[in-house]
């Protein structure tokens, strides 16, 4: 092979694996910025949404509702489908409701989306009658806005919603 192809090929390769890198240290990149989205939302849930969520539940209970406050990770089931980091208050017309065994109560969840790092509100009115609405709030929050005077405020008016849904 002539010196000149030698050259241009091995330009070309050298192209390619620089290229390659680029993709790689940039693929990287997103994963450390998703990582850290969800990390931060960890923490908003361990110091603000829980606690808040802690004392809805306590005055729930005191009036004759059951609750069940869940924690859930970043996860991927067997289907392929993704679970987004969520924290999820769910609520019962009776105090003694075993949440084990029915997992269809009502519920409002903070939910974190790594991929446009917002974090969602998903607000199910639905009790066993099966009347009511489940969907995700239209306003979404960032790390840095959701605060605790929001949380508070988006708790109360879920809950609000759910205990007049007859």
């Amino acid at each position: 092979m002539k010196e000149e192809s030698i050259d241009k090929l091995n330009s070309l390769f050298s192209n390619l694996k620089s290229e390659e890198e680029k993709l790689k240290a940039s693929q990287e990149k997103q994963k450390s910025e998703e990582d850290l989205f969800v990390e931060g939302f960890k923490t908003l849930c361990k110091n603000l949404i829980d606690p808040k969520m802690q004392e809805f539940r306590r005055m729930l209970r005191q009036n004759g509702f059951g609750c069940k406050i869940t924690i859930n990770e970043d996860s991927k089931s067997g289907t392929g489908i993704n679970a987004q980091p969520n924290i999820k208050l769910q609520i019962s017309r009776n105090v003694d409701s075993n949440f084990y065994t029915n997992n269809k109560f009502p519920h409002v969840m903070f939910t974190a989306d790594k991929y446009y790092k917002k974090i969602g509100i998903h607000l199910d009115t639905v009790f066993q009658n099966g009347e009511g609405t489940a969907a995700m709030k239209e306003q979404s929050y960032t790390l840095e806005t959701l605060n605790e005077e929001i949380v508070e405020k988006e708790i109360l008016e879920s809950i609000e919603k759910i205990l007049t849904n007859k």
